[in-house]
């Protein structure tokens, strides 16, 4: 039997974002439990760069092994980087949130619900640092163009998900104000000034609020498998 080497990846920093889609796209399209077998060789396929006939090969001891160190890799904690290097380039996280411009910010929530679409979220959060000096640092203005998105499919998966948690937690954080806020502002005046802009726009404070609620239920829906979501 042929020798079969593999490099397994023990942590997220060793797998890139675009190896995660691929699995993702794989995994939405093979649902049910009578998938399970094939994507677990697809998990290996693409974690590990190896042929599927070659993981074929793989003895059956050995090819649980390597399930369980990938397992293992993504039920670790991921905090937020704030620098990595994306093929020698030095790359940072948007310093300052609050200087996020209109157009950056339609663009990453437009894209960073969808992971096949996060390299282009990604591509927003993280530029090129063309400034540092200790812990402070400045990066390149934002210039989306196809060529940079694809790169950040070369992103490591635990910057991508510490970026996402990171984003995931301050929409909790904004959609929970917002309701609150608007709750309160409601009860206050029932002709309220933003009652009235509301209504004026064919819009009633009750469906708006309904609305707001839903946004918020999304936020805290976490899938539990790790392969497949965070």
């Amino acid at each position: 039997m042929k020798k079969i080497e593999l490099e397994v990846p023990s942590s997220l920093e060793s797998i890139t974002l675009g190896q995660y889609q691929r699995y993702l796209k794989v995994a939405d399209q093979n649902k049910g439990e009578e998938y399970n077998d094939f994507l677990n060789k697809k998990l290996v396929e693409i974690f590990c760069n190896v042929d599927l006939n070659e993981v074929e090969q793989i003895p059956f001891v050995e090819f649980e092994k390597v399930l369980v160190i990938i397992q293992e890799a993504f039920e670790k904690k991921w905090g937020l980087t704030k620098r990595f290097k994306l093929l020698d380039v030095d790359m940072g996280f948007i310093p300052k949130l609050d200087d996020m411009s209109l157009g950056e910010y339609v663009d990453v929530e437009s894209s960073i619900g969808d992971w096949q679409d996060m390299h282009k979220a990604m591509a927003v959060l993280f530029r090129p640092v063309n400034f540092s000096q200790k812990d402070k640092y400045t990066i390149a203005p934002y210039s989306p163009s196809e060529e940079v998105k694809e790169l950040m499919k070369e992103m490591p998966l635990n910057v991508v998900m510490g970026a996402v948690v990171f984003f995931y937690n301050l929409g909790i954080e904004l959609s929970r104000a917002s309701l609150n806020f608007l709750e309160m502002e409601a009860k206050r005046a029932k002709t309220s000034h933003l009652k009235e802009a509301l209504e004026q726009n064919g819009v009633g404070i009750s469906q708006f609020m309904d609305s707001l609620k839903e946004t918020s239920q999304s936020l805290t829906k976490l899938q539990k498998n790790p392969f497949t979501s965070v």
